[in-house]
């Protein structure tokens, strides 16, 4: 016990270290890195919001982050008024937007009720731009309605070029 102590009484008054020379700060990243690597992020924090729901929240090779949502959950059949579900995740993408000024959406496509594009995808890829104003997007950073092929709505979140 005796030892234990004057161990513990030594450690207590060993003298201080030499101090060492003051390190130089890391640059800063490179603008480019730090908006790719933030884009990551926000992947991951949309990620963290949907999983478990058919949303799908994936980054590019390019490093553009891209969200898909199946269309049964976006528009009902032949309308182009915005669904409950597609809300929830447009309310996310544009909070998102919104903490990171300098990311855009140049993708905001729609799908129509069949495979092939028609009038009706275009009003439904007008309708969600439509709601991310709504929610404090500026429209400057949306891309123009898109008609898609494809069964989901599809977004796409980039680095804005410097």
């Amino acid at each position: 016990m005796v030892v234990v102590a004057l161990a513990l009484y030594g450690c207590a008054t060993a003298p201080p270290s030499q101090p060492t020379a003051p390190v130089e700060p890391a640059a800063p990243p490179a603008s480019a890195d730090r908006r790719a690597s933030t884009l990551a992020v926000e992947r991951q924090w949309l990620q963290s919001w949907f999983e478990g729901t058919p949303v799908f929240i994936g980054q590019r090779n390019d490093g553009a982050v891209s969200v898909d949502v199946p269309r049964e959950f976006c528009f009902d059949a032949g309308r182009s008024a915005v669904k409950a579900p597609l809300a929830a995740v447009l309310d996310k993408v544009a909070e998102s937007l919104r903490r990171n000024g300098w990311a855009h959406l140049p993708l905001v496509a729609a799908p129509a009720d069949a495979a092939a594009t028609s009038p009706l995808a275009l009003q439904r890829a007008a309708q969600v731009r439509k709601h991310l104003i709504s929610r404090g997007v500026p429209a400057a950073r949306l891309g123009s309605p898109t008609a898609t092929t494809a069964a989901a709505v599809k977004l796409r979140m980039e680095a804005a070029s410097p």
